[in-house]
Parts: C-alpha cells; sequence; structure tokens
C-alpha cells in the first residue's frame, strides 16, 4: 500500500513566508486584531523567559514550557466569544491574559502566594480566571477535556449561545478521557472546540501516520489540522469551528501542527511571533522602534508584577480548607480551629 495514501493532509495555514496573508484570510484581520495578536504573543514570550527563570532559580517549583507555542493558545482564544469557557493545559496562559487576566494574578500564581486565586494549591501553569471563563488546569493529560464537553453541553441544554473551547496535548489522545470526553461530544452534539497540539517534528518520523484530525470521524465530529505556529490560520478554523457550533453542528476536533522553534528542518524561521512580526510590518503597523519600545515596556510590566507578587505573603495552613464544600463538615471545622490553634 502506497504509505503517502496514508498520511494526512498538509496542515492549513494563512502567512506566507514574506509576510503576506492568503487572500481567503484577508476579510477576517482588521489593523487592530493583527497588532494585538502579535503583542499578546510578545507578552506571552517575556512571561515564559521568566517563568523559566525562576524555575531554574528554584522560586517557581514547575514549568511547562510555552515558547513556540504561542500562535495556538492566543489564535484560538481570539476566535471565541467572551460567554465561552476555556479550559487550558499548564501551557496555554496566553489563553486567560487575551481574556483580560492581569499579569499581577498571573505572577501570584506562580509564586503561590495568598493573593493566588487558588491560593497557592494548583501546580504553577495556566491559572483559572473565573471573571474571565479560564477553567482551572490540571497537570494530568486529557482530564479538561469532559469537563469541556459537560460545559458545552450543559449550554446547549440551556440553549444559551456558549461553547467551550478545550487545550490538549497529543500525549492526551491515549488517554480514557479523550476518547469519553469526545464520544460523549458527537452524541450530545455539544458546542465543542477541542484543540490538540501535535509535534510536526515527530510526525515526520512516522510516515504511516495519519494524525489526530481523521479521529474526529469516529465521534461523529469535524476534523480539520491547521498550521499551529499560524496565529492567523489558527484563528480562522477556530472560528468556522465556532459559528459551525452554534450553529448546532455540533463540535470540532483541530489538530494543530507546531514546529519546534529551533528546528532548521522546518523551512522558513518557525517561531510564530517572528512570522507574525513580518506580516505586521508587511501591512505597514510595524517598526523597529516599536518593536523595541513593546519589549522594552512589556519586560518591566513583567517585572514590576514578579516583584510585588515576591513581596506578597505565603498562604497559611487554613486555606487548604477553603474552597472544597460550599458547607465545611463538622470534622473539618474542627481540624481547622486545630490548626489555627497550631496544634498541627
Amino acid at each position: 500500500m502506497d504509505t503517502l495514501a496514508l498520511r494526512s493532509p498538509p496542515p492549513l495555514g494563512a502567512l506566507r513566508d514574506d509576510g503576506s496573508l492568503d487572500p481567503s484570510q484577508c476579510a477576517m484581520l482588521s489593523e487592530e486584531l493583527a497588532v494585538a495578536l502579535y503583542e499578546h504573543m510578545v507578552v506571552a514570550r517575556a512571561l515564559e523567559g521568566r517563568v523559566a527563570e525562576l524555575n531554574l532559580e528554584g522560586a517557581a517549583s514547575h514549568h511547562a514550557g510555552a515558547a513556540g507555542r504561542e500562535a495556538t493558545a492566543v489564535g484560538a482564544a481570539a476566535a471565541m466569544s467572551d460567554a465561552d469557557w476555556i479550559f487550558p493545559t499548564t501551557r496555554e496562559f496566553a489563553a486567560a491574559l487575551w481574556r483580560g487576566m492581569p499579569l499581577s494574578a498571573y505572577a501570584h500564581h506562580v509564586l503561590g502566594t495568598d493573593c493566588d486565586a487558588g491560593k497557592g494549591r494548583s501546580a504553577p501553569g495556566a491559572p483559572f480566571w473565573k471573571a474571565a471563563r479560564v477553567a482551572c488546569a490540571s497537570p494530568l493529560a486529557g482530564t479538561q477535556i469532559p469537563h469541556a464537553v459537560g460545559a458545552a453541553w450543559a449550554a446547549r441544554m440551556c440553549a444559551t449561545d456558549a461553547a467551550a473551547l478545550v487545550f490538549f496535548d497529543e500525549e492526551a489522545t491515549r488517554c480514557g478521557d479523550f476518547h469519553a470526553g469526545l464520544n460523549f461530544a458527537g452524541v450530545t452534539r455539544a458546542p465543542v472546540v477541542a484543540v490538540c497540539r501535535t509535534d510536526s517534528a515527530a510526525e515526520a518520523r512516522h510516515t504511516g501516520r495519519k494524525g489526530v484530525a481523521v479521529q474526529a470521524t469516529a465521534y461523529g465530529l469535524r476534523g480539520t489540522r491547521v498550521d499551529g505556529g499560524d496565529v492567523v490560520a489558527v484563528l480562522g478554523v477556530v472560528r468556522e469551528a465556532r459559528l459551525r457550533a452554534a450553529a448546532g453542528l455540533g463540535g470540532t476536533l483541530i489538530e494543530a501542527v507546531v514546529a519546534p522553534i529551533a528546528d532548521p528542518a522546518a523551512g522558513a524561521d518557525p517561531d510564530p511571533i517572528t512570522r507574525m512580526r513580518r506580516h505586521v510590518e508587511a501591512r505597514g503597523l510595524w517598526s523597529d522602534e516599536r518593536e523595541r519600545h513593546l519589549w522594552s515596556e512589556v519586560r518591566a510590566d513583567v517585572e514590576q508584577a514578579f516583584a510585588q507578587a515576591a513581596a506578597a505573603r505565603q498562604p497559611t495552613r487554613e486555606t487548604l480548607f477553603d474552597d472544597v464544600y460550599a458547607d465545611l463538615p463538622w470534622h473539618l471545622r474542627e481540624q481547622r480551629a486545630e490548626t489555627s490553634a497550631g496544634r498541627y
């Protein structure tokens, strides 16, 4: 059998090597939106670098690298409605930033201070931000998929114009939660947009591999592949999936193929920030001076946010009993009292 026939079609793209845009995508990308997408990816990259440094210093207990994945997080979040829920992994903090989460909230989350919404109990990564409908991220692979499908199904049952966007890595496709969640999404026609990041370098090593998007057929979902380093392409594909879900046509499984930013086999520079900068420059929206000002301003804001978080106090032991029950059972009330008295 011809192995080429077994391979997945190439991922959809919008940005060209010279910075120009596929004509079919021009109408949806205004000048304001193009600049906003680029600036948010820069903020995400600056935060990524600072958290990586803190992890090496021992100040941050955990760090899941997100460099090179900014286009998938930002583009997908930008395509959704404000009424939609986002279920990230520990790498999609950029989606919460797009929704309006302050840098200070992320800094408090990373350092686990008393000002953190989770009181330092969650693993550093994407923090939940209830005001913007960004759910808590779990370090376990795939557990957020059934949660997202459940939220989407609830929205459909209540006849509200809301959907759910869920991110996960390829390793989650080998977990039961992936199969159970997407199967339930197909049965209920829940308005869910499932974005799975895959590694283009790993794909190249498996010539007979058919990818992730093709599995959508088994669950009664629509499947598509997109260049995960092309923020405009991601925006367009997720926006189409969101419209399809709102029309009652069911969910979509999107395979976002991401090339490592240091991969020489990727041909043209695969860095999503470099690619989007070429576009805003080609449209006359950007300059070297504006670039220097942006990075200087962003780095200063990041440093200020982490300086404030470093000066904040750590959560007390009593907070271990918070956010678990609406009405704390008697035995936990006693344990909390013992803890407050210093007996634990």
